[in-house]
């Protein structure tokens, strides 16, 4: 027993030993989920002014950050090259952050986004959220690293003049040059018509983009891609640019019209069905009164004796009776 016990230690020991750690020389995932918090309240706090300022008040900023953390330009700068080799521990880092920054939001009464709003829908109804892949990521402007793909095909809870919205919130880290990220979605439909719809996304926050309604081919399939572009501006060397993407969310609307026409139409055929079905409950009815004239036909009423008697019968003709 005392074996097994010291096997395990052993082991446990070895497990953190070979768990790989961020050099000492770069900002460790604390700090750095800290530093990369205060940035964002700090770039919130400058759009929130506005202006010709606002990008004035951007860098300041930032440098008012880094002043509080002890930490240099070039320190933050080779921590995100780091951290850009390591998406690995980013990714959690900016989801901490992004739960944060949320929370914060509530607390100060913020209003309830249209993002929150669509929260509460399921992958069915006439309003449904239908999307089912990742709803975080993060996008480095660098090859490989800075697009996102995603396709799907069309099911039976599809109708004709459905529309749709793609949204999600963004978050950028920029020390310097701008930001851009693209976002493209293609729609394919019956027949092999394809609709094209593209977006930029280049200010921090909700983000959504929406495809119209197509009233007369069903969709077959859709895809797109969110592509984040360089920085434009300083050094390709020194332009680092991330954007961190939450909440990812495709919202699928059927069109209301064409819902209130079809129920229209469904009523009118019950409607119909009915006074068909009320007319021809009985079958065909009988001729009583050429019953009477000509006398009595198999299972049917006889006629009166007058009519029985040949001296009172009906001549050919019409309205000519003998005497």
């Amino acid at each position: 027993m005392k074996h097994s016990l010291t096997v395990i230690i052993a082991t446990v020991l070895l497990l953190a030993a070979c768990k790989p750690t961020i050099p000492s020389q770069y900002i460790q995932p604390d700090e750095m989920e800290q530093l990369l918090y205060d940035y964002h309240v700090a770039q919130a706090m400058a759009r929130s002014a506005g202006g010709s300022n606002a990008d004035y008040l951007r860098v300041t900023y930032f440098h008012t950050v880094l002043k509080k953390h002890n930490l240099t330009e070039a320190e933050f700068d080779s921590s995100l090259v780091y951290y850009y080799s390591r998406v690995d521990y980013l990714e959690p880092i900016y989801a901490h952050v992004n739960e944060r920054l949320q929370k914060d939001a509530r607390a100060l009464g913020a209003q309830t986004s249209s993002i929150q709003q669509y929260s509460q829908y399921g992958e069915t109804g006439d309003t449904a959220n239908i999307w089912n892949g990742v709803t975080d990521m993060l996008l480095v402007s660098r090859p490989i690293m800075n697009r996102f793909d995603f396709s799907f095909k069309a099911d039976t809870t599809f109708r004709l003049g459905d529309s749709f919205m793609l949204q999600f919130m963004a978050e950028y880290i920029c020390p310097t040059g701008s930001k851009d990220a693209v976002v493209c979605i293609v729609t394919k439909y019956e027949g092999d018509s394809i609709l094209q719809t593209v977006n930029h996304v280049s200010v921090p926050g909700l983000s959504q983009i929406r495809v119209p309604a197509n009233n007369e081919k069903a969709l077959k399939e859709m895809s797109g891609y969110i592509y984040l572009n360089e920085a434009r501006e300083g050094p390709a060397s020194e332009s680092r640019l991330l954007m961190f993407i939450s909440q990812l969310q495709l919202i699928r609307f059927h069109s209301k019209e064409i819902i209130q026409a079809n129920e229209t139409a469904r009523t009118d055929s019950l409607k119909t069905d009915s006074v068909q079905r009320s007319d021809h409950s009985g079958g065909e009815k009988p001729d009583t009164l050429r019953r009477r004239v000509l006398g009595r036909r198999a299972g049917g009423t006889p006629p009166p004796a007058t009519l029985r008697d040949p001296k009172n019968r009906m001549a050919d003709g019409p309205n000519l009776i003998k005497k």
